[in-house]
């Protein structure tokens, strides 16, 4: 098979085979990896007053002209959502929703706040903040001192383990982020696993 080869087709998410390898080893997640995990986590735990935005609509809410952006966060009727969770990351580049760190940025509609969930803690704080700015949903946000990862290449890793903890939290509790206990090291440890896992099974319900 080669790297390029189609995997798996999920909804609006492809994945080939040179995204899910980066699974298998300890590499840097792309935005493609993300994506889908945020497009399954919307598809599994079904609850309308969610959003998970993906990489690509939060890099253009962050770089792209601001006349533009109702076009692409209109249809999401974020006003109505009871939590939004967008990546983030260092890229400067418009088409190019990479860079070398991601982080998760979370609005809390109840709580009338942003939550910054950076596993990195500071390192995406300006990112976060631009993004937090051109939504025009809250100007507070709270850097949230969370579960910090051991090495230079989990950060996307840990994104993907937050939003699902994040959401499996409030579809029980429905309380305000803070309330979120942060995960051990051996979840987010498990993480690469969960995912090939998910996606096995995926395969098989194709």
């Amino acid at each position: 098979m080669s790297d390029n080869e189609i995997v798996l087709n999920y909804h609006n998410s492809l994945l080939r085979k040179s995204d899910v390898d980066l699974l298998r080893n300890p590499h840097w997640l792309n935005d493609r990896l993300i994506g889908f995990w945020f497009e399954y986590l919307e598809n599994s735990i079904l609850d309308e007053s969610v959003c998970l935005v993906c990489p690509e609509v939060s890099q253009f809410i962050k770089l792209g002209e601001l006349s533009e952006t109702s076009a692409f966060v209109d249809p999401l009727n974020l006003h109505s959502r009871s939590l939004v969770l967008l990546p983030v990351n260092d890229s400067v580049l418009l088409d190019h929703p990479g860079g070398s760190h991601w982080s998760l940025l979370v609005y809390d509609c109840f709580a009338k706040k942003y939550y910054h969930f950076d596993s990195l803690i500071g390192s995406n704080l300006n990112h976060a903040k631009k993004i937090a700015y051109n939504l025009n949903l809250s100007n507070k946000i709270v850097e949230v001192r969370c579960t910090q990862q051991q090495n230079s290449f989990d950060c996307g890793v840990f994104v993907c383990c937050n939003a699902e903890n994040i959401m499996k939290h409030c579809s029980v509790n429905k309380g305000e982020l803070k309330s979120v206990s942060p995960l051990s090291i051996d979840v987010f440890k498990n993480q690469r696993n969960h995912m090939l896992q998910v996606i096995s099974t995926l395969l098989c319900n194709c």
